[in-house]
C-alpha cells in the first residue's frame, strides 16, 4: 500500500475535476464526483442551538479559507495557527500551480485485490476518483484502523490514541519503501505524513472531505 500511494503522487494535474477519456488519452474535463456529494445526510441539525453552532463553525471555516490560511496550515509557511508556534515544521506547502494529484475517496484495503502471495495486483472501485488538492495526498490514510473515526465505538479521542500507535508502524513501512523512490517534494512523503498528524492537518483535510464528520472534528 505504501508503494501504491507513492505511485499515485507521481502524475501532476493542472486543476480539480474528474478524468474524462478523450480518444486514447485522459484529461481533467469533468466536475469531481466525490463520496461526500454522493452520500448527503438528511439529519443536518437537531435543534436551534445545534443549527446556530454549526452555522458559526462553518462561517469560521469559510473565513479561514477565504484568507488563504487553510492551504498553509500544518506546513512550514504556517505562521498563524497555535500549532505553528509550538511545533518545528519542516515541510513546505504544495505550490499553487499544477499542484493537484489523483485522489480516490474510497481507496482502502477493502478495495485492494491480492494474489496468492499477498501481493497487490489491483486497486478497485475508482468511481470516486478525481484530481484533488495535493494536501489530501500528504496526510496519513484514515483506514489504518479500517473504521472511520466518527464511527469508532469508543469515540474519536480513543480512535486517535489507537491510530497513533498504528501510524508509527505505517511510517516505518513508508520510510522503507521510500528508498529508491522519489516524489517531487523537498521532503520525503513519510515526513509529510508525520507532520500532518502532529500539526492536526490530518483532521483539517478530513473535515474538508467529509462534511458529515465536520462537527465532530471541529470540536476535536
Amino acid at each position: 500500500m505504501c508503494r501504491l500511494l507513492i505511485q499515485l503522487l507521481e502524475p501532476t494535474l493542472h486543476t480539480i475535476g474528474s478524468l474524462v477519456e478523450v480518444g486514447n488519452n485522459y484529461s481533467v474535463a469533468g466536475r469531481p464526483i466525490t463520496h461526500n456529494m454522493n452520500d448527503m445526510h438528511n439529519d443536518l441539525v437537531d435543534s436551534e442551538d445545534d443549527c446556530r453552532n454549526k452555522y458559526v463553525a462553518r462561517y469560521l471555516f469559510h473565513l479561514l479559507a477565504k484568507k488563504g490560511h487553510l492551504s498553509a496550515f500544518g506546513f512550514l509557511e504556517d505562521n498563524w495557527s497555535a500549532q505553528s508556534q509550538s511545533l518545528e515544521l519542516s515541510c513546505s506547502m504544495p505550490c499553487g500551480t499544477d499542484s493537484f494529484r489523483l485522489w480516490c475517496d474510497d481507496l482502502r484495503p477493502h478495495n485492494i485485490l491480492l494474489d496468492h502471495h499477498d501481493n497487490i495486483v489491483a486497486a478497485l472501485d475508482w468511481e470516486f476518483a478525481y484530481s484533488a488538492p495535493t494536501q489530501f495526498s500528504l496526510d496519513p490514510p484514515w483506514w489504518l484502523l479500517l473504521q472511520l473515526p466518527e464511527l469508532w465505538p469508543s469515540g474519536i479521542d480513543d480512535w486517535s490514541q489507537v491510530y497513533e500507535a498504528r501510524l508509527r508502524t505505517w511510517l516505518h513501512a513508508m520510510e522503507d519503501e521510500e528508498w529508491g523512490e522519489g516524489i517531487n517534494f523537498p521532503a520525503n512523503l513519510s515526513t509529510y505524513l508525520r507532520e500532518s498528524w502532529l500539526s492536526g492537518r490530518f483532521w483539517l483535510d478530513y473535515a474538508t472531505r467529509k462534511s458529515w464528520a465536520f462537527d465532530t472534528i471541529f470540536r476535536k
